[in-house]
Protein backbone atom coordinates (compact mmCIF):
# COMPACT_ATOMS: atom_id res chain seq x y z
CA UNK A 1 0.00 0.00 0.00
CA UNK A 2 1.34 3.41 -0.93
CA UNK A 3 1.98 5.83 1.90
CA UNK A 4 -0.61 8.35 0.74
CA UNK A 5 -3.27 5.59 0.63
CA UNK A 6 -2.38 4.50 4.15
CA UNK A 7 -2.39 8.12 5.32
CA UNK A 8 -5.83 8.80 3.81
CA UNK A 9 -7.11 5.58 5.39
CA UNK A 10 -5.89 6.48 8.89
CA UNK A 11 -7.31 9.99 8.40
CA UNK A 12 -10.76 8.49 7.64
CA UNK A 13 -10.50 6.18 10.64
CA UNK A 14 -9.44 9.06 12.89
CA UNK A 15 -12.32 11.23 11.66
CA UNK A 16 -14.76 8.36 12.26
CA UNK A 17 -13.39 7.78 15.78
CA UNK A 18 -13.58 11.50 16.59
CA UNK A 19 -17.23 11.55 15.49
CA UNK A 20 -17.98 8.47 17.61
CA UNK A 21 -16.34 9.98 20.68
CA UNK A 22 -18.20 13.27 20.27
CA UNK A 23 -21.46 11.44 19.57
CA UNK A 24 -21.09 9.39 22.73
CA UNK A 25 -20.47 12.53 24.79
CA UNK A 26 -23.40 14.36 23.19
CA UNK A 27 -25.81 11.56 24.08
CA UNK A 28 -25.23 12.47 27.72
CA UNK A 29 -26.57 16.00 27.10
CA UNK A 30 -30.14 15.76 25.97
CA UNK A 31 -32.09 12.92 24.36
CA UNK A 32 -34.26 15.31 22.36
CA UNK A 33 -31.51 16.62 20.08
CA UNK A 34 -30.16 14.55 17.22
CA UNK A 35 -26.68 15.06 15.79
CA UNK A 36 -27.85 17.03 12.73
CA UNK A 37 -29.94 19.31 14.95
CA UNK A 38 -27.02 19.71 17.32
CA UNK A 39 -24.76 20.76 14.46
CA UNK A 40 -27.30 23.37 13.43
CA UNK A 41 -27.64 24.65 17.00
CA UNK A 42 -23.86 24.96 17.38
CA UNK A 43 -23.66 26.85 14.09
CA UNK A 44 -26.36 29.22 15.32
CA UNK A 45 -24.31 29.77 18.46
CA UNK A 46 -21.37 30.88 16.34
CA UNK A 47 -23.55 32.90 13.92
CA UNK A 48 -26.50 34.27 15.88
CA UNK A 49 -29.67 35.55 14.21
CA UNK A 50 -29.08 33.86 10.86
CA UNK A 51 -31.81 33.30 8.35
CA UNK A 52 -32.76 29.76 7.39
CA UNK A 53 -31.19 30.19 3.95
CA UNK A 54 -27.94 31.48 5.50
CA UNK A 55 -27.82 28.42 7.77
CA UNK A 56 -28.40 26.11 4.81
CA UNK A 57 -25.52 27.73 2.93
CA UNK A 58 -23.14 27.59 5.92
CA UNK A 59 -23.94 23.95 6.63
CA UNK A 60 -24.05 22.99 2.94
CA UNK A 61 -27.45 21.32 3.29
CA UNK A 62 -30.80 21.98 1.68
CA UNK A 63 -33.08 24.71 3.03
CA UNK A 64 -35.76 22.03 3.46
CA UNK A 65 -33.48 20.01 5.76
CA UNK A 66 -32.78 23.15 7.78
CA UNK A 67 -36.50 23.84 8.07
CA UNK A 68 -37.20 20.33 9.40
CA UNK A 69 -34.41 20.57 12.01
CA UNK A 70 -35.46 24.08 13.04
CA UNK A 71 -39.06 22.93 13.52
CA UNK A 72 -37.86 20.23 15.93
CA UNK A 73 -35.50 22.60 17.76
CA UNK A 74 -38.24 25.21 18.05
CA UNK A 75 -40.72 22.64 19.35
CA UNK A 76 -38.12 21.59 21.96
CA UNK A 77 -37.61 25.19 23.08
CA UNK A 78 -33.98 25.48 21.88
CA UNK A 79 -34.52 28.21 19.27
CA UNK A 80 -37.03 30.91 18.38
CA UNK A 81 -37.89 32.34 14.97
CA UNK A 82 -38.96 35.86 14.22
CA UNK A 83 -39.77 37.60 10.99
CA UNK A 84 -36.92 39.60 9.48
CA UNK A 85 -37.78 43.31 9.83
CA UNK A 86 -36.18 44.12 6.46
CA UNK A 87 -37.52 41.09 4.53
CA UNK A 88 -40.90 39.78 5.65
CA UNK A 89 -40.42 36.66 3.54
CA UNK A 90 -37.49 35.56 5.72
CA UNK A 91 -37.17 34.41 9.33
CA UNK A 92 -34.29 35.13 11.68
CA UNK A 93 -33.39 32.34 14.07
CA UNK A 94 -32.20 33.00 17.62
CA UNK A 95 -31.18 30.70 20.45
CA UNK A 96 -33.18 30.45 23.66
CA UNK A 97 -31.75 30.05 27.16
CA UNK A 98 -32.30 26.29 26.88
CA UNK A 99 -30.38 26.26 23.59
CA UNK A 100 -27.54 28.30 25.11
CA UNK A 101 -27.25 25.78 27.96
CA UNK A 102 -26.83 22.94 25.47
CA UNK A 103 -24.21 24.95 23.55
CA UNK A 104 -22.21 25.71 26.72
CA UNK A 105 -22.20 22.06 27.79
CA UNK A 106 -21.31 20.98 24.25
CA UNK A 107 -18.32 23.30 24.08
CA UNK A 108 -16.99 21.71 27.28
CA UNK A 109 -17.48 18.22 25.84
CA UNK A 110 -15.81 19.13 22.53
CA UNK A 111 -12.88 20.60 24.42
CA UNK A 112 -12.54 17.43 26.49
CA UNK A 113 -12.55 15.14 23.44
CA UNK A 114 -10.27 17.36 21.33
CA UNK A 115 -7.81 17.82 24.19
CA UNK A 116 -7.74 14.04 24.68
CA UNK A 117 -7.17 13.49 20.96
CA UNK A 118 -3.94 15.50 21.11
CA UNK A 119 -2.66 14.03 24.36
CA UNK A 120 1.08 13.42 24.07
CA UNK A 121 1.49 15.91 21.20
CA UNK A 122 3.81 18.86 21.72
CA UNK A 123 2.66 22.34 20.75
CA UNK A 124 4.97 22.19 17.74
CA UNK A 125 3.59 18.80 16.63
CA UNK A 126 0.02 20.06 16.96
CA UNK A 127 0.87 23.14 14.86
CA UNK A 128 2.53 20.95 12.21
CA UNK A 129 -0.45 18.61 12.18
CA UNK A 130 -2.76 21.58 11.71
CA UNK A 131 -0.64 22.81 8.81
CA UNK A 132 -0.65 19.40 7.14
CA UNK A 133 -4.43 19.04 7.47
CA UNK A 134 -4.98 22.57 6.20
CA UNK A 135 -2.86 21.84 3.14
CA UNK A 136 -4.74 18.57 2.53
CA UNK A 137 -8.04 20.45 2.83
CA UNK A 138 -6.84 23.06 0.34
CA UNK A 139 -5.74 20.32 -2.08
CA UNK A 140 -9.14 18.65 -1.84
CA UNK A 141 -10.85 22.01 -2.36
CA UNK A 142 -8.89 22.44 -5.60
CA UNK A 143 -9.93 18.95 -6.71
CA UNK A 144 -13.54 19.77 -5.87
CA UNK A 145 -13.29 22.89 -8.04
CA UNK A 146 -11.96 20.81 -10.94
CA UNK A 147 -8.38 22.05 -10.85
CA UNK A 148 -5.63 19.69 -12.03
CA UNK A 149 -3.99 17.42 -9.47
CA UNK A 150 -0.26 16.91 -9.18
CA UNK A 151 0.83 13.30 -9.32
CA UNK A 152 0.40 11.49 -6.01
CA UNK A 153 -0.06 14.70 -4.07
CA UNK A 154 3.49 15.79 -4.85
CA UNK A 155 4.94 12.51 -3.53
CA UNK A 156 6.80 11.84 -6.75
CA UNK A 157 8.40 15.27 -6.62
CA UNK A 158 9.60 14.48 -3.11
CA UNK A 159 10.94 11.11 -4.25
CA UNK A 160 12.71 12.75 -7.23
CA UNK A 161 14.32 15.29 -4.89
CA UNK A 162 15.48 12.51 -2.57
CA UNK A 163 16.91 10.60 -5.54
CA UNK A 164 18.66 13.75 -6.76
CA UNK A 165 20.19 14.29 -3.30
CA UNK A 166 21.37 10.66 -3.20
CA UNK A 167 22.95 11.04 -6.65
CA UNK A 168 24.74 14.21 -5.51
CA UNK A 169 26.08 12.37 -2.46
CA UNK A 170 27.26 9.47 -4.64
CA UNK A 171 29.02 11.91 -7.01
CA UNK A 172 30.66 13.71 -4.06
CA UNK A 173 31.94 10.40 -2.72
CA UNK A 174 33.34 9.48 -6.14
CA UNK A 175 35.10 12.87 -6.36
CA UNK A 176 36.55 12.43 -2.87
CA UNK A 177 37.79 8.94 -3.76
CA UNK A 178 39.35 10.21 -7.02
CA UNK A 179 41.02 13.15 -5.28
CA UNK A 180 42.25 10.86 -2.53
CA UNK A 181 43.82 8.52 -5.08
CA UNK A 182 45.57 11.44 -6.84
CA UNK A 183 47.01 12.71 -3.59
CA UNK A 184 48.29 9.30 -2.58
Amino acid sequence: MKLYHATADIFRKTDFMLRRCIGKKLRTLDDEIYRSQHRLLMNLGANPNCSQSELAAKLEISPAAVAVSLNKLEKGGYIARRMDADDHRSNRVSITDRGNQVISKSIQLFDEVECGMFEGFSQEETEQFYGFLLRAYQNLSRIQEGMPVREAGGQRDVEKNKDAEKNKDVEKNKDVEKNGEKEA
